[in-house]
């Protein structure tokens, strides 16, 4: 099983996109995308490689806090690095 993980993209060259999960920032392949991202898009991001499916900000800062709720690891890695926790 993968759990995909609500990724920003901060810039993309068509193939591959840069994205930022939690400060960490890494490249994508776009290849399964149906539709072209921009900067600010969010995209369900599997295995730290595949981008599969864009998604609603809503949507992202949903995930985003229920990955804080259940692993309080990343929440406190939020908190200690300045990045502002999911609403």
């Amino acid at each position: 099983m993968c759990i995909a993980v609500p990724a920003e993209v901060v810039s993309s060259d068509g193939m591959t996109a840069l994205v930022d999960v939690y400060g960490d920032r890494f490249r994508v392949d776009l290849t399964m995308m149906s539709e072209q991202v921009a900067p600010g898009d969010f995209l369900a991001v599997q295995a730290r490689r595949f981008a599969v499916t864009k998604i609603a900000r809503e949507e992202a800062e949903a995930a985003r806090a229920f990955f804080e709720d259940i692993f309080p690891e990343l929440a406190a890695r939020v908190r200690g690095a300045g990045i502002e926790p999911a609403p």
